[in-house]
């Protein structure tokens, strides 16, 4: 692209960088400068910016770091990033705390400016940079952190991508707005802990019952529980739900809420997946809630769900161990009818599953009348159980 042109407005993809721990004040001046000087030399070598037309880049350095502008693809910012750990990781080994380099970094595709500075040369800000330093100031330590709009094009782009940018909780930026944050670790790059600063913890659930008894029907629902893992007793859930608007709001998104009883530190331990009736996946755009026992997250819809609309369905799969062998489902809304079935492999000291009543006021349980439909293949044994007419305020157990 040609600078010379009278450009206002462009678009590219951004790498933050700053150097962790550099404002010390106990740090040497020329510890400082060395940790500066070493940053830029390790960037310098790295393939990822060696590669790039110095006309298709944008440098706005910033002190104890730099930001990067690539005109090219959003993979560059990324690759930059990977490569850079991997350089710092060699640099850093067996150096002494105080003189190693350490570094978060923050990546973004969005829009700047360019602008002349006081002398006349060519500069550049606007929200593409400001963005990739608000993710960069979130992280600690050796984090990648990157924001939707990067993770939703490069994550589209190849499952390797999927496989190291996860989804992280939701953050608060200026004046009020929220923004998922997305991490990115891998072997040898990236930091797997959740970045301290910025979660924002605060349960949905309850304003969006409220919600969704107003505005929705569930026509059917069906869960699926299957043993994967005898021995850690570990189980893919498969929850299928038809849904019918009765508003004349269209429903674009979906709060969904995972209750535990291990401890799952990171989210993208469970393996979720969520798709609509046409096998589209159902993008997160939320997580507002990411405790150990706890998940709250919201996906979309590729298609808003319209008033009158039939055959509208959505499917959430997730994997958890379930070492206390029971699993409920709470009505939240009425449901006209509702099938729960449970496979496990035969001879692996399960024994068949058993469903009961809860009456959530008392906490007593009573044993269902319903009888289940048995079938067996090979090792596997699966029993389900049929239903209609369920109030909201019903709760099944089966206990296994």
């Amino acid at each position: 692209m040609d600078f010379t042109a009278k450009l206002k407005l462009i678009h590219a993809n951004f790498f933050f960088v700053d150097i962790v721990g550099l404002s010390d004040t106990t740090m040497s001046t020329k510890t400082q400068i060395k940790k500066i000087e070493t940053l830029n030399q390790l960037m310098s070598e790295c393939h990822a910016f060696k590669s790039v037309p110095s006309e298709s880049l944008l440098l706005l350095p910033t002190g104890d770091g730099c930001c990067l502008g690539f005109l090219q693809g959003p993979e560059l910012p990324l690759l930059l990033a990977i490569e850079l750990h991997e350089k710092l990781a060699v640099y850093n080994k067996a150096k002494i705390p105080s003189e190693t380099v350490r570094v978060r970094i923050g990546l973004h595709s969005g829009n700047c400016f360019l602008v002349d500075d006081v002398l006349g040369n060519r500069n550049t800000w606007g929200p593409g940079i400001i963005y990739a330093r608000r993710v960069m100031d979130f992280g600690d330590d050796a984090h990648i952190l990157m924001t939707p709009t990067m993770a939703g094009d490069l994550r589209s782009l190849s499952d390797e991508y999927r496989q190291i940018i996860h989804p992280v909780h939701d953050v608060i930026l200026k004046h009020g707005f929220t923004m998922l944050l997305y991490s990115v670790f891998g072997d040898g790059f990236g930091n797997k802990k959740h970045p301290q600063k910025g979660a924002d913890t605060r349960s949905r659930y309850g304003e969006e019952t409220l919600r969704l008894q107003k505005t929705t029907l569930y026509p059917s629902v069906t869960v699926d529980l299957s043993v994967i893992d005898p021995k850690k007793m570990r189980v893919q859930h498969k929850r299928t739900y038809e849904v019918a608007n009765t508003s004349n709001e269209p429903i674009k998104n979906v709060l969904h809420g995972v209750a535990m009883d291990v401890d799952v530190e990171d989210i993208n331990d469970l393996n979720i997946q969520v798709y609509d009736e046409k096998n589209r996946e159902c993008k997160i755009t939320s997580i507002n809630v990411d405790k150990p026992d706890c998940k709250e997250f919201t996906t979309m819809f590729s298609d808003p769900i319209t008033k009158g609309e039939t055959g509208r369905k959505y499917t959430l799969i997730y994997e958890v161990e379930e070492p206390e062998r029971y699993f409920e489902n709470a009505f939240l809304i009425d449901c006209q009818q509702f099938v729960m079935s449970f496979k496990y492999p035969i001879n692996s000291g399960i024994k068949r599953p058993e469903l009961y009543e809860i009456l959530q006021e008392s906490e007593t349980k009573t044993k269902s009348p319903i009888v289940p439909t048995i079938e067996k293949e090979g090792n596997i044994e699966m029993v389900k159980w049929e239903m209609v007419d369920l109030v909201k305020g019903k709760t099944l157990r089966i206990e296994w």
